[in-house]
């Protein structure tokens, strides 16, 4: 048991000793690229939705630590074109003018479901809130009355939240009985079932809501 303990021991003094020597080494060689050891980098605190910066004047260069990635077919203007790379998860491209990632079926879906499992939350709570405070049913005649020409809109907006959010929760039901990978040739989790249950719920959702809007 001792002997173990002393092996543990010399095991992450050397760690600590080899990780303060490359601080040490990165500060040699550019001292405004690396930041003191324990102390975080503002630069990269700071770097929410810039593009590029950050990135050390010695990456992938050779040095006594590694021979470089010239040998991997790296660019000799990389650091320039790492520049210009925006960060991840950046939702738009360099310009700032079209998105950076596509957004098919599938992601719109997932997306759908978080946001209208919001909407239902702030909804149900907000009724809460007005039943504690007074009477619901007053309060939704008043609003028909005041506003005639909102009430459809509402009535959407409320309606197709809870019916998209059901109907998607039954599909992840059905998926976590679902196989996918060697188990199966054919999956509902594949790519090609998943965004045709995407498109049919997206559909199914629309005509169901409408319909219930227009009783």
């Amino acid at each position: 048991m001792t002997m173990l303990m002393r092996t543990s021991l010399a095991m992450i003094r050397q760690a600590a000793q080899a990780r303060t020597a490359l601080y040490a080494c990165g500060a040699a060689q550019n001292p405004l690229a690396m930041p003191a050891y324990g102390v975080a980098d503002a630069g990269i605190q700071n770097r929410t939705r810039n593009i590029g910066g950050g990135v050390p004047e010695f990456w992938g260069r050779p040095s006594k630590y590694t021979e470089g990635t010239e040998f991997l077919g790296t660019p000799e203007n990389h650091l320039e074109l790492v520049k210009k790379r925006p960060l991840s998860p950046d939702l738009f491209s360099i310009d700032h003018v079209g998105p950076h990632y596509k957004m098919p079926v599938t992601a719109l879906s997932s997306i759908t479901n978080r946001v209208t499992g919001c909407v239902l939350t702030g909804a149900v709570t907000g009724l809460g809130l007005v039943g504690l405070t007074g009477d619901a049913t007053v309060a939704i005649d008043s609003f028909k009355s005041c506003y005639p020409a909102l009430v459809i809109p509402a009535k959407l907006g409320i309606t197709f939240p809870l019916v998209y959010h059901y109907l998607g929760g039954l599909r992840h039901l059905f998926w976590d009985t679902s196989k996918i990978g060697n188990q199966t040739d054919k999956s509902f989790l594949d790519k090609d079932q998943v965004e045709t249950s995407s498109n049919v719920l997206f559909g199914a959702s629309i005509a169901v809501s409408g319909v219930i809007t227009l009783l």
